[in-house]
């Protein structure tokens, strides 16, 4: 958690091959106001801070019109698999 309290949000995202589907997919969390974006393309985690509390499933759809899959979500503390 950052000086703000502001939780990390974690994704489990699958499709990512490369360096370059990590970068697609940063960019696209930065664009909608996410902060601290990580992403690794090998384990298909997806961390971020979520400062304009932007819906989380906003954002998982916006990945998945990237042509990727969100597995897992975790946010505030709770893991679920996306329906």
């Amino acid at each position: 958690m950052n000086e703000q309290n502001i939780p990390m949000a974690e994704l489990i995202v699958d499709g990512m091959s490369c360096s370059n589907c990590a970068m697609g997919v940063r960019k696209r969390l930065e664009k909608q106001g996410m902060e601290q974006v990580d992403v690794n393309f090998a384990t298909g985690e997806v961390r971020f801070e979520n400062v304009l509390g932007t819906d989380i499933h906003l954002l998982t759809e916006s990945i998945e019109d990237l042509g990727y899959t969100v597995r897992k979500i975790n946010n505030d503390g709770t893991e679920k698999k996306k329906s």
